[in-house]
C-alpha cells in the first residue's frame, strides 16, 4: 500500500499534482488549527478531477505551526502505528517552513522519499534525500484549481454554447476589433448602447426575450459598408434608405455593445487549446460560497498550472477616465482566489489608457498594473492582431499572440 503525507497550506496545486503523480492509496494529511478548510478544498480539487480520497485520508492535528518537533513526533507516531507493509512517500511542499523541517527530519530518520517542488518548476518534484526526481505530468483543469481555493464555476452549462457562438462570430469580431476608432462605427455601437439601456430601463424582461427591434425612427446608420453589411448578414438585419432595421436578439445586442473585444480574444487564443494553455472559456461565472462572490471572467484559461483572466474593455470607458476601476476589479479577482498562480490580462481598446502627449500607455497605469501582476494589451496591439487575421496571416499572428499573452 502506497501512503503519501501532505502538508496542508494555502496552496493546494503542489499536493495536487503530486497526489494525482503518486496515486497513493491513502493520504495522511498534516493539518493546523487554521488550515481545516485547507484539507476539505484539496479533498474537493481531488474530486473535481476525478479522485476521491475523502474516505481515504487521515488527519494528523498539529497544534504548533511553527514546532517542526511536533510534527516530526506526529508522523513517526503515525508512521510505526500503521507502516508495515506499507511504502510512504513525503512532499515537503506546502505548510509552514518548520513544518516542512519537521517532516524533513521524519523522512530522514526513516530513510523515505522527501520531495519538494518547487515554485517555477512545477513540473518536477525532488526528492531531497538523494532519490530520484519524479516528473508530474498532470495539467491542472479550472475546476481543480478554482475548487482547491473553494469557488468553482457557476455557468458550466452555457460554456460550449458559448465557444459554439464565438466560433460563429470570429471573422465579425475581428474586423470590428481592427476598426475599432472608425467615427462611423463608434457612432453606430455608442447609439446602440444607448438603445440598450433605455430598453432595460423600461422593459428589461422584454430586452431579455426579445432584445431590440430596430426601425428607422432609431436612424441606426453605419458608413462602413463592408462592417455593416457583415452585421446585417449575421443577423438578417434590412437596409431602409441609410438605416438598418430588423430584430437584435440579446446576444446580439451584448455582442455589438462591447463583448465583440471578448469574442476576438478567445478566438486568437483558441489555436493555443491543448498545446500551449487549456481549459479556454469565455464568459465563464466563477463563485464562491458566500453572498456576492460571483464574477464573470471575460476570457480564461490555464498555463504552466497558472489561472489565467483576460478582462476586456470597449468604448470610451468615460466612468473610468484613469482606467483605475478595471485594474481594481482584476485584483479584486485575483485576492478573492487568494491564489499564487494567477495571471492577468487587461485587452483594452479604451483612449482612457493611453497618455495624449506620448501616445504610450499612462505611466501611473502601467506601475499600477505591475503591482497586480497585469499586462495591458492596448488597441493598437489589438487591431495589429485583427488586420493578420483578416489576412489569414497565420504566422505572424502566431508570434504577435505568443508575445501579448507571454505563451510558450
Amino acid at each position: 500500500m502506497k501512503v503519501l503525507v501532505s502538508l496542508i497550506g494555502g496552496q493546494h496545486v503542489p499536493n495536487l499534482l503530486l497526489i494525482r503523480e503518486v496515486r497513493p492509496d491513502r493520504l495522511v494529511l498534516l493539518v493546523t488549527g487554521g488550515m481545516q478548510r485547507g484539507k476539505d478544498q484539496l479533498l474537493q480539487a481531488l474530486l473535481a478531477g476525478g479522485l476521491d480520497y475523502r474516505s481515504r485520508c487521515e488527519t494528523v492535528p498539529i497544534d504548533d505551526e511553527n514546532s517542526a518537533r511536533e510534527v516530526a513526533e506526529k508522523l513517526d507516531a503515525a508512521y510505526t502505528a500503521r507502516a508495515d507493509g506499507e511504502e510512504w512517500v513525503v512532499n515537503l511542499t506546502g505548510g509552514r517552513k518548520p513544518m516542512s523541517i519537521g517532516a524533513y527530519i521524519f523522512s530522514t530518520i526513516h530513510h523515505l522519499p522527501a520531495l519538494y517542488i518547487a515554485e517555477q518548476k512545477q513540473g518536477e518534484a525532488i526528492d531531497l534525500c538523494g532519490g530520484s526526481s519524479l516528473l508530474l505530468r498532470h495539467a491542472i483543469n479550472t475546476k481543480e484549481f478554482l475548487a482547491g481555493y473553494g469557488f468553482s464555476v457557476r455557468n458550466a452549462h452555457v460554456l460550449g454554447r458559448n465557444a459554439s457562438q464565438a466560433r460563429a462570430l470570429m471573422d465579425l469580431a475581428s474586423h470590428l476589433t481592427a476598426s475599432y476608432e472608425s467615427g462611423s462605427l463608434k457612432g453606430f455601437l455608442g447609439r446602440l448602447q444607448t438603445l440598450k439601456e433605455k430598453k432595460i430601463r423600461e422593459a428589461k424582461k422584454d430586452y431579455e426575450r426579445n432584445g431590440i427591434t430596430l426601425s428607422s425612427w432609431d436612424e441606426m446608420s453605419l458608413k462602413d459598408v463592408q462592417i455593416r453589411d457583415r452585421i446585417c448578414l449575421q443577423y438578417g438585419l434590412k437596409l431602409k434608405g441609410p438605416f438598418l432595421s430588423g430584430n437584435l436578439d440579446k446576444y446580439a445586442v451584448e455582442f455589438l455593445t462591447g463583448k465583440w473585444l471578448e469574442v476576438f480574444i478567445w478566438g486568437v487564443l483558441s489555436p493555443f487549446e491543448g498545446t500551449a494553455i487549456g481549459d479556454l472559456t469565455l464568459g465563464a461565472v466563477v463563485g464562491g460560497t458566500g453572498q456576492g462572490q460571483d464574477n464573470e471572467l471575460d476570457v480564461s484559461y490555464i498555463k504552466d498550472q497558472s489561472f489565467c483572466i483576460v478582462e476586456c474593455k470597449t468604448g470610451g470607458q468615460h466612468h473610468d477616465p484613469h482606467g483605475k476601476d478595471t485594474l481594481y476589479k482584476i485584483e479584486a479577482v485575483k485576492a478573492g482566489l487568494r491564489a499564487i498562480r494567477v495571471e492577468a490580462y487587461l485587452a483594452t481598446t479604451s483612449s482612457n489608457i493611453i497618455d495624449e502627449k506620448t501616445r504610450m500607455i499612462k505611466e501611473s497605469l502601467k506601475n499600477r498594473a505591475s503591482l497586480y501582476n497585469c499586462a495591458i494589451i492596448p488597441g493598437d496591439e489589438l487591431r495589429e492582431m485583427a488586420e493578420l487575421w483578416i489576412r489569414k496571416d497565420t504566422e505572424a499572428l502566431t508570434r504577435k499572440v505568443r508575445s501579448a499573452f507571454t505563451l510558450p
